[in-house]
């Protein structure tokens, strides 16, 4: 039956949109064909779309910025992204406002009409999640003018600013954490089979929100009157305790290409003469192939659940962002057939058929609370907290546990205990691991911008990509790096006023407000 739950979720999205419209239309509604669907039949909507047209096509480009994935030529449209040649023809913006909000917030208000007030939970945290997932790649959005489901839609709504976006997504995640906290529900989430997620457990949803609220706390690092580590921590306390209780969509092998996961299905990764990502790059095969702060080599026994060596010897490699396949190996011009890197789509844990795509992770939980710990200068809490999130993520990939000991013996012994008596060195740790573990999450671009894209924290191998767009970036300054996207055409050419300067200089060098230090 999943196999076409995605069909009909979009012919009943389409029939939502439609049936909106009747404040203004003025059209007569047949009782006998009503188009009010009870919120226990909206909640898989809510989930899937979320997942598979938000966070996939605000990931999808992000995988080349973030230095994941490398295109096999070296010129033509699947070059755009690892060169940052952005321009407003970037689709989340629409996928999230369009396809994948208003199934959050028509699931809040029909949670409301029902006196289910788990439902409006389960809507105010994914909205929250969207509303993230925009602001950190867009910095201003449309907040308090978007759809309501109650009203006629504003087609040139007001923007509001990110640190209004930021208190209110804290806010939303609040009111969610208070709404699962209410007894006075009377249908079960997964009453109809629509929680595909969690099977109607409300404590997982619970510490789902509280694993965002971590997340979107822990990003005010460079605000210093507003980062509180204190807040952070007893999120993480509140969130994600175990294994098991990833927030993530599970796709499905063998059913309907777009049930399966995208990385291996469809979106450009299938294509045998140009695929979207030819392969994993250089700088991920580095991560995965020394130890932080020191580069010492030592092979990660993830490497093999994430990527396939290469057919001709064994060896795993990848390509430099911008050079090609004709750059070879860092662009050296070394390894240039196809058979000297192992292929990026459908190649291990995260890009299979039937990988699922997390939208947040309890390694990444552990992560947050070590960040946080570390900064405010409780060493020995923030190693508890790092060595747990490097752990349950091998757990997840299947690692053995005698390849998770002998990983963490070789960590003791490259100094990790008097690596996090240094910031800069237990940042690099716990980045580096947070690369690894928030594999093609957009997430990681997040991190990145907050780190300053640091060779520090991130090891000698991050570079700016080969074929650099020389249009709007100074090839010869190393330290000039992407900052935030370009809004889509239709919402400048419809909204001008509120969208402002769109120009591509403006907006991929201009700092988000969270990324500019007080």
């Amino acid at each position: 039956m999943r196999q076409h739950m995605k069909r009909n979720i979009l012919l009943l999205a389409a029939a939502l949109i439609v049936s909106s419209c009747d404040k203004y239309l003025d059209v007569n509604v047949d009782p006998n064909n009503p188009t009010k669907v009870p919120a226990a039949s909206r909640i898989a909507g809510a989930i899937t779309t979320s997942n598979g047209a938000s966070l996939w096509r605000g990931a999808r480009e992000i995988a080349g910025v973030t230095q994941y994935g490398a295109t096999k030529l070296k010129t033509g449209t699947n070059l755009n992204a690892e060169t940052w040649r952005f321009t407003a023809s970037y689709f989340l913006w629409q996928n999230a406002y369009v396809f994948t909000m208003p199934n959050c917030v028509d699931l809040i208000n029909l949670g409301v009409e029902e006196g289910n007030p788990h439902f409006v939970g389960v809507g105010k945290t994914l909205l929250a999640m969207n509303f993230g997932l925009l602001t950190d790649q867009y910095g201003s959005i449309v907040l308090d003018e978007y759809y309501s489901g109650k009203a006629q839609i504003n087609l040139t709504p007001t923007m509001q600013d990110q640190q209004t976006v930021y208190q209110r997504i804290d806010q939303m995640l609040d009111e969610a954490i208070a709404a699962f906290n209410d007894p006075s529900n009377k249908t079960g989430l997964n009453a109809n089979g629509g929680d595909i997620m969690y099977q109607g457990d409300v404590d997982k949803w619970k510490r789902f929100a509280w694993a965002l609220k971590a997340r979107y706390l822990n990003h005010l690092s460079k605000k210093s009157s507003l980062y509180n580590s204190a807040r952070i921590i007893e999120a993480c306390q509140n969130a994600f305790n175990k294994d098991g209780m990833d927030a993530q969509f599970a796709y499905i092998k063998g059913a309907m290409v777009t049930d399966q996961n995208p990385w291996a299905s469809w979106g450009g990764f299938t294509s045998a003469s140009d695929p979207r990502y030819f392969a994993w790059t250089q700088f991920f095969v580095d991560i995965l192939n020394t130890l932080p702060v020191t580069n010492t080599a030592f092979q990660d026994p993830r490497i093999s659940k994430i990527m396939t060596p290469a057919t001709s010897d064994g060896q795993y490699r990848g390509l430099k962002p911008g050079a090609g396949l004709v750059g070879g190996q860092n662009g050296t011009g070394q390894k240039t057939s196809e058979n000297d890197y192992g292929r990026f789509s459908q190649s291990g844990y995260y890009t299979n058929l039937d990988s699922p795509f997390p939208f947040i992770t309890y390694s990444e939980v552990k992560l947050i609370e070590a960040e946080a710990r570390l900064r405010s200068g409780d060493q020995p809490g923030a190693l508890v907290a790092y060595e747990e999130g490097v752990k349950a993520n091998m757990r997840k990939l299947g690692v053995s546990a005698a390849d998770i000991d002998r990983y963490w013996q070789a960590q003791l012994t490259n100094g990790v205990n008097a690596h996090f008596g240094n910031l800069t060195q237990g940042l690099s740790h716990i980045m580096r691991q947070k690369y690894i573990t928030q594999c093609l999450n957009p997430e990681t671009w997040v991190d990145m911008r907050r780190m300053d894209y640091s060779q520090q924290i991130y090891g000698p191998g991050l570079q700016r990509p080969a074929n650099i767009n020389a249009v709007i970036f100074d090839v010869d300054n190393p330290t000039q790096w992407i900052q935030a996207m370009v809004y889509e055409t239709n919402e400048q050419n419809r909204n001008p006023e509120a969208v402002g300067d769109n120009s591509e200089r403006f907006r991929l060098l201009t700092p988000l407000w969270w990324n500019q230090p007080e």
